[in-house]
């Protein structure tokens, strides 16, 4: 009976120890599941700090180009602005190499008479740009000479500044290759195209005088029939308009 009973007590404690240390062993794991929620907590925080980071870095780096870009335009505008003050004073104050091609020449005049430009047959000369658009008001039309060819500008910018678009070409350089490339028929149709059919005084004076310095200065060496076909169609003799040329 007493053996009995000592099984028995030995069987409780050794229950009742098992029972202690699966509670010892519940709570371990329970603790170490709180330390690893806890961890897990603490690294989503840090993942989420750290890209909150990596936001707040890329907007604080898209805001240091945004300024860059901004002084970058602001310097491009100062330069610009510069550069058209530069070029309105030189549009005030520049001024204009202005040819001639007419033989008796010819004497730019603005409408209320105080400016006074002449200009002679051959010759260049400057003309302040102020004192073109003077000129330019002048009922006159001097523009209308420039377009003819008649009056020229040396550099070709200076017909855009005032609004003017060329339709004849009376340089050397053009009428030389008129003359030398073309039979007399089509030399004759394009001079009756440029003068008018005649009816265009100062733009045929202009023509039959830039044939004849061009002769002269052995430039060309017209055709015959060339020749015969333009002084019979302007009713001149060349060697006349020479002899003018040097007198």
């Amino acid at each position: 009976m007493a053996t009995t009973t000592t099984k028995k007590s030995t069987t409780q404690k050794t229950t009742k120890k098992k029972k202690d240390v699966d509670e010892v062993n519940s709570a371990i794991v329970a603790e170490e599941s709180a330390k690893l929620k806890q961890m897990e907590e603490e690294n989503a925080s840090l993942r989420k700090q750290a890209e909150e980071n990596d936001l707040l870095r890329k907007q604080l780096d898209d805001m240091a180009q945004s300024y860059k870009n901004m002084q970058l335009q602001l310097q491009n505008l100062l330069l610009t602005q510069k550069n058209n003050n530069v070029n309105q004073t030189t549009e005030q104050n520049g001024s204009a190499k202005v040819g001639c091609r007419m033989f008796n020449g010819a004497t730019l005049i603005s409408q209320g008479g105080d400016i006074s430009i002449p200009i002679e047959y051959n010759e260049e000369v400057d003309i302040e740009y102020a004192e073109l658009r003077e000129i330019f008001k002048n009922p006159f039309g001097y523009k209308s000479m420039f377009r003819k060819g008649i009056l020229y500008f040396v550099n070709p910018q200076d017909y855009a500044r005032f609004n003017i678009k060329p339709e004849v070409d009376l340089s050397e350089e053009a009428l030389t290759k008129l003359l030398n490339n073309s039979n007399a028929f089509a030399v004759t149709d394009r001079i009756k195209e440029i003068t008018k059919d005649k009816k265009d005084l100062a733009s045929m004076f202009t023509v039959i005088y830039q044939i004849a310095s061009l002769i002269d200065k052995k430039k060309v060496d017209l055709d015959y029939d060339i020749r015969s076909a333009l002084e019979k169609y302007f009713e001149v003799d060349f060697k006349t308009l020479i002899n003018n040329l040097h007198q």
